[in-house]
């Protein structure tokens, strides 16, 4: 078996001269990814609905970061002051970027632009990470150059603002890539990789760490031989969810307290109505504009059908022959078949759970349809489709001029179709009208799935932190997670926090802990005695967040150690 190490692939080596040696084929990669980012550089923030709900996420971040609560809980401005959970459940890796690059830049449009140029050069890196496992560097460098163009890849960002999902896309190649390098070589230290990029993906985007799961999965069956090999990968799978622990446990344990879409239900969402090519009427425009996408990453990756029909027919003419089948000798690419065979069985399978065809097994996995679209699939669409396209560049070089000007016409139109509509036609803030977006968006309501389950999203407005039914009120501090007031001494009533309701709030006076209830409107109530009294009233993480901010430690420390290089002195006689 090819070492991965191994700067040759043959059959790749005829073409491998077009960028020389790994450093020329990497500043390939990295500034064909730069290239698409140009236009967010020169015209603004690429704006959709989403770009403001992940704002409404930020901002409170960052202030609560920089207030030096690390990992915050409670979101508390939103919705008009009552707060809501979503940073228990929406995994914060983006944030803790845009808050990081706020501070170092100084103002949030910078930051903003700061971050996406880091995504998309580390989704070339990743890209590149992966297929140099596969391919020559040189078609490492061309794989990544496919995935940078991919109409789906381009679409997170300018048109959807899928930017966690976006950014989740980056980070998925190098687990695919350290799990190539886990089954070649077995190093701890691949096993640390695998483990961290894991954990990261699983803190960067919950719906695309599900589905990545899953094409792991399929990826690793097709292509481990060895039990021992198998166990390493599973080590790297639990290291990277102890990683993560901090995240995972609290979403899971707790997401029964939170709306999930049963609050205004939105039934654009449900799964069963966002498959690939299950319409082509505009009624659905999710799915008419995610099929166009599908047919142009089709016409982009026209390399990879090119290599795969060759290798169908190498298949064909073998069985007719009645001899074993072997690759052909013509175009050099399929020569490195083997290496791809994993590869093709992850992309076809991607391409199954996308269509209807998958139907059953979405109904049998309840965390596969809280991903929402089985469009998402897209992703590993072009993940597996660029390195494949690369493979199979070659076949288009030595191929017929007739097929070769079919083949490039497909990808050209795929270019200028994406760039046109996808690109040129995104809605663009520029700095001024960025950061009116961004002073404007605070205190704003939540998505429906963020809302407490006892609240209601017209709650009633309060024009004052606390209400006691009459009884005077002094709040000496509000900060989100913690709070304190003063209330004079009256008949024994609730207080009316604006604030809704969550299990972790907790009310103490002098006299101990007092009740907690949710009002009508899902408003938090604390009862009062009728002597004067104050309250403290805090947002206490339970038990099992403690435990799992241990694993998270424990996690990290252990991948620490499997990654540091040490070696081992031989004894001599």
């Amino acid at each position: 078996m090819r070492s991965i190490t191994d700067n040759h692939q043959p059959g790749i080596g005829t073409w491998k001269s077009t960028l020389g040696n790994r450093q020329p084929a990497i500043a390939f990669a990295v500034v064909a990814a730069f290239l698409t980012i140009v236009p967010a550089i020169l015209w603004g923030i690429p704006s959709n609905l989403d770009l403001t709900n992940h704002f409404r996420f930020a901002l409170p971040f960052y202030d609560a970061m920089a207030a030096g609560d690390l990992y915050p809980g409670w979101l508390a401005e939103s919705n008009g002051g009552y707060g809501d959970p979503s940073f228990r459940f929406y995994p914060p890796a983006l944030y803790y970027l845009l808050a990081v690059s706020r501070f170092v830049i100084g103002n949030w449009y910078g930051a903003t632009l700061v971050v996406f140029v880091m995504i998309t050069i580390a989704g070339a890196l990743g890209m590149y990470f992966w297929a140099r496992s596969i391919l020559s560097s040189s078609g490492a460098s061309w794989a990544a150059f496919f995935y940078a163009l991919a109409p789906y890849h381009l679409n997170q960002l300018y048109q959807a603002t899928l930017l966690a999902e976006w950014a989740g896309s980056a980070v998925l190649p190098f687990v695919f890539g350290f799990v190539d390098r886990v089954c070649e070589r077995g190093r701890r230290r691949d096993v640390a990789g695998l483990a961290a990029t894991y954990g990261l993906l699983m803190f960067t985007h919950l719906p695309l760490a599900v589905i990545g799961s899953m094409a792991l999965l399929v990826y690793s069956i097709v292509k481990v031989r060895e039990l021992r090999k198998l166990a390493k990968l599973a080590l790297g799978g639990v290291l990277g969810l102890s990683v993560s622990a901090i995240y995972w446990v609290t979403m899971v344990s707790e997401v029964r307290w939170i709306g999930v879409n049963q609050i205004q239900r939105d039934s654009s969402v449900d799964y069963r109505v966002n498959f690939l090519l299950s319409t082509f009427s505009p009624e659905n425009l999710n799915v008419w504009w995610m099929n166009i996408m599908a047919l142009m990453t089709l016409m982009l990756f026209t390399p990879a059908l090119l290599m795969l029909f060759g290798r169908l027919q190498t298949i064909v003419g073998a069985a007719l022959r009645g001899r074993p089948s072997v690759p052909l000798q013509t175009g050099v690419a399929t020569e490195g078949h083997p290496y791809t065979t994993p590869v093709t069985a992850l992309t076809i399978f991607a391409i199954f759970m996308s269509t209807p065809l998958s139907w059953p097994v979405w109904m049998m996995l309840r965390p596969l349809q809280e991903t929402q679209f089985p469009w998402r699939w897209l992703v590993l669409i072009s993940m597996g489709g660029s390195i494949l396209a690369a493979a199979g560049l070659p076949l288009l070089w030595n191929g017929v001029r007739a097929k070769r000007m079919v083949v490039l016409g497909a990808m050209a139109i795929s270019v200028a179709f994406t760039l046109s509509h996808v690109v040129r036609e995104a809605q663009y803030f520029p700095p001024q009208k960025f950061e009116t977006m961004v002073t404007d968006v605070r205190g704003s309501s939540c998505v429906n799935y963020w809302y407490p389950i006892w609240a209601r999203t017209d709650a009633r407005k309060m024009s004052t932190e606390v209400e006691a039914n009459g009884r005077a009120v002094t709040v000496t501090s509000w900060n989100p997670e913690h709070r304190k007031f003063s209330v004079a001494a009256g008949p024994a009533t609730e207080a009316r926090i604006r604030t809704f309701y969550y299990p972790h709030w907790t009310a103490t006076s002098e006299a101990g802990i007092l009740p907690a209830r949710p009002d009508k409107d899902g408003a938090l109530l604390v009862s009062l005695p009728a002597n004067a009294t104050s309250v403290q009233l805090d947002f206490r993480e339970p038990r099992k967040t403690k435990m799992s901010t241990m694993s998270s430690l424990s996690g990290l420390i252990i991948i620490g150690m499997l990654a540091v290089p040490f070696s081992r002195r031989r004894r001599h006689d």
